[in-house]
């Protein structure tokens, strides 16, 4: 019994820092305006817009490829076409990888790094950190890559990171499926638990140590 107890604690403990509070995740505060910020929480007005403005500005070096919004090299490409035809609008990483290497490399060489996918972007840093560090990236970040093409640009900022949080966010639809699936695997794994537990307690018995 104390052993069931520890182990509960320890599923627990695990989840609630994955979830809740993630000691590994950066607890840096930025500012944000409050007009800014409503513009960033947006989607349904600005996302459209956001992603005009990423377009025109971030995509020669950041994908997004959670929307099928490739590096602006990669989009002239015909192969894209023919491999959005094979595999959908959304390629797979390894494919996308493979294929564009030459693109991704070039980056590569003018940046030092090639410059991150932004898919997941909003969800990692949020939005905050994201219009600190796309209006003044140095300031942020001394000594980063980040061209300041956004210096200056406040509101479209926020559009972009309205955009983001947009592709991030998953619909209603699919977040009632992970709902589901989480519910339904912590109920999978507590009532297997309570089965070995009540098998091992069987053996036990047979062996005659309980």
């Amino acid at each position: 019994m104390i052993k069931a107890v520890f182990f509960t604690v320890i599923i627990v403990l695990f989840f609630y820092i994955i979830w809740i509070n993630n000691i590994f995740a950066p607890h840096e505060h930025y500012e944000m305006p409050a007009e800014h910020a409503k513009i960033a929480d947006d989607v349904k007005s600005y996302a459209k817009e956001g992603k005009q403005l990423f377009e025109q500005n971030c995509q020669a070096c950041h994908s997004v490829r959670y929307d099928a919004v490739y590096l602006s090299s990669v989009q002239a490409n015909p192969k894209l076409k023919t491999l959005q035809e094979k595999y959908g609008k959304v390629l797979p990483r390894d494919v996308y990888e493979a294929v564009f290497h030459e693109d991704l490399m070039a980056l590569k060489e003018s940046f030092g790094k090639v410059p991150p996918d932004l898919s997941t972007m909003y969800l990692v840093k949020g939005k905050e950190y994201l219009y600190n560090f796309i209006l003044e990236p140095q300031k942020v970040l001394p000594g980063t890559s980040m061209p300041a093409v956004m210096t200056g640009r406040p509101e479209e900022t926020a559009k972009i990171i309205a955009y983001l949080k947009s592709v991030a966010e998953p619909s209603p639809e699919e977040k009632n499926k992970r709902v589901l699936m989480g519910v339904g695997t912590l109920a999978y794994l507590i009532v297997m638990g309570v089965l070995l537990w009540v098998w091992r307690d069987k053996i036990l018995k047979r062996m005659g140590l309980h």
